[in-house]
């Protein structure tokens, strides 16, 4: 019998997107892979910080509470774009892998691709 595979706790969110997104890119064709990354990085990047705009100018009553929790937001929005650099550099990097390798990475390789693609996205960040 084999072992069954037991992934760690999940700690994020974010992790566990980025962990996911590499299981799922590793898998498509380079195209599949680039456009998921453009999807992906066009989501997070602009997408998610204008619908969060868009709903504090829906309802643009003042409180002190709403003031607070709308500064609060507006300085993590900067992750979220972060992780739209993050996802969009995984696409293009499975991209161009699959494009010249048809072979998949293995466990230890995807888990480098994506600690890799966060060291870079902080320094284009």
């Amino acid at each position: 019998m084999g072992r069954r595979y037991s992934r760690k706790r999940n700690r994020s969110i974010a992790g566990a997107l980025v962990r996911d997104t590499v299981e799922v890119v590793n898998r498509l064709p380079w195209w599949g892979a680039a456009l998921l990354g453009i999807v992906m990085f066009a989501v997070f990047y602009w997408g998610v910080p204008a619908w969060v705009h868009a709903q504090w100018d829906v309802n643009p009553s003042r409180t002190i509470a709403r003031d607070m929790i709308r500064q609060v937001f507006e300085r993590r929005l900067h992750w979220i774009q972060f992780l739209g650099i993050t996802l969009g550099l995984i696409g293009a990097f499975f991209a161009i892998k699959n494009y010249f390798f048809a072979q998949r990475l293995s466990r230890s390789s995807k888990r480098n691709v994506g600690f890799f693609t966060r060291i870079l996205a902080r320094f284009l960040d």
